[in-house]
Order: C-alpha cells, then structure tokens, then sequence
C-alpha cells in the first residue's frame, strides 16, 4: 500500500509551508525585521543552512501526519543536532517512544502506549491533535475502525478526527464513515461529549441536546447526519412486530429506531410504513413531528 497523501491539517511549522524562505521557519516575529532597519545583507552561506532547516521542517511535519514515527524521532534529532532544541522540538520529545511500536500487531499494545503519551503531551496547541492524527493514520493503513474501537472504545473521538480529516480520504467521506461510528456508539447507549467532536459542527450541536444517547441516535438519522439504513423485505415482518408493539417491550428508543428504518424503508407497504408512522408519534411526539417535517415533499 502506498504511504498515504499529506494530512489536510495545517503543520506545526507553519512557515515552511511556503517556497520563500524568507518567511521564516516558524513564521515567528523573531525571524521578521522590526522597524525601519536595514536588512542584513544575504550570506549564501546563511541561505542555504536556512534552506536546510526548512527542509528539515517540513519532512518531520510531513512524517507526523503520516504516522512515521521512526522518520520523526531521527529528523528531530537532526534538528536539534544542527540549530539547537525549539520548543516544538521539546514538545516532540515524548514521541520517541512510538518509534518502535508494533503497528500492524494487535492495536492494543499501540493504543496503549498513545494513550500514555496523549496525557502528558505538552507543546503548542495544535500538537495533541497532530499527534492524535498521526497515530491513527498508521493504525489505520493494517486495522479496521471496528477493531480500534473494539481494542480501544474510548479512542472514538481521535478515531472519528483522523477519518475526517486524515490523509488517503475526502473530507464527505471521510465525515460520514467517523458519524456512522458515533452513530452506532449511540445507538449502544453510550453517552459522548460534543466537546470531542467540535470539528464537526452539526455533529457538536447534536450531541448538545439534552436526550439520552440512542434518541440522540434516531435524532441524527432525522437531521441525515447518519447514512440511511432501510429495512429490507426479509426485515419487514420482525420489525411490523414493533411497530404493532406485539410481544416482548422493548426500550423505547430501541423501538422508535426500528419503526424509522421502516418507514423509511421505499419498497415497504405502505400500511406497514403507517404503522411505524404512529408508533414513532406514539414513542416520541416531538421526533415524530421532526421526522415528518423531514419526509414532507417540497
């Protein structure tokens, strides 16, 4: 598998993005002119270590996003070799333990040892979420999402963050694979913050709603934040049962989940598509109006 394209994140050298070198390295005020003084005439000899740096710069930025830890252990030692420690190089430092991870092991011995340096990673801002992006770039290029999730259920808002907006994917389908796991967490009855996924606005805004996590489930499918999952042919009969509530009850939520993917099933009859219509109103009047609102033509 090729190594995947560059992450859609902005780097943490900010300045060498850019093919001036003038612009600085760290696009900091301490490498711009101040005043009206004269600039120092160019040394050749100056512009190309500042070259160097900048190439530096940028490959260990670019091995960050792809996950290569080995390649970002050597390359920030090379720079502090040759310009002395930055504070982004410092920050750095607690990645050389995940220079020799198994990473097409089990996922567990390497989530592990992320979670361990995610807690006390210091540095500019940007670096928890670069780093974040980065480990699950390489998980993700030998494991599922299903098996990180499995190894690691806390790990969902990292996972969800690296499917967005992580190399190798568009920013749609990218989104909507990380919502359809947010999706089934809900619908598992476990709660999240919105906090952990403000990237995302409507996302965010969902998970600020004051119901209980598998409304919260049927609430996104209304809002088509969720891919749709219509009921099929042979599913119709187990799911006519609920929506006539026959036999064992079943958790509200759970029930007003499964009459929507009826009634928004195309092929399903369309008596059987009324039923689960008033069995939903009957469960949650508000979500009913919401999802008719939603169906309505027009």
């Amino acid at each position: 598998m090729p190594d995947p394209t560059p992450s859609r994140q902005l780097g943490l050298f900010p300045g060498v993005a850019g093919p001036r070198p003038e612009e600085g390295p760290l696009g900091g005020p301490a490498d711009e002119p101040t005043g009206d003084a004269p600039a120092a005439p160019a040394d050749d000899r100056q512009l190309d270590l500042f070259a160097d740096r900048v190439v530096l710069a940028r490959d260990l930025d670019a091995a960050l996003a792809a996950g290569r830890f080995e390649d970002v252990a050597r390359l920030r030692h090379a720079m502090d070799d040759a310009f002395g420690p930055t504070a982004t190089s410092r920050g750095l430092a607690p990645l050389d333990g995940l220079d020799e991870v198994a990473w097409h092991g089990p996922p567990a011995a390497a989530l592990s040892a992320w979670a361990a340096i995610d807690r006390g990673l210091a540095g500019p801002p940007p670096l928890r979420d670069r780093v974040r992006s980065g480990v699950f770039a390489r998980l993700l290029r030998s494991h599922r999402p299903g098996e990180l999730l499995a190894a690691m259920p806390n790990c969902l808002p990292a996972l969800a963050h690296a499917l967005a907006f992580g190399p190798g994917r568009s920013l749609a389908e990218g989104r909507l694979e990380a919502r359809a796991l947010v999706r089934d967490a809900l619908l598992a009855g476990r709660a999240l913050d919105g906090l952990d996924f403000r990237e995302d606005e409507a996302l965010a805004d969902l998970l600020a709603e004051d119901l209980p996590p598998r409304w919260l489930a049927c609430l996104g499918r209304i809002r088509r934040l969720w891919p749709a999952s219509p009921a099929t042919e042979t599913e119709w009969e187990a799911l006519a049962a609920v929506a006539r509530s026959d036999g064992a009850d079943e958790e509200p939520a759970t029930a007003f989940w499964r009459c929507l993917r009826l009634a928004e099933s195309p092929a399903c009859p369309d008596e059987l598509r009324q039923e689960a219509r008033r069995r939903m109103k009957q469960l949650h009047p508000e979500l009913h109006a919401q999802f008719m609102r939603r169906a309505a033509p027009g």
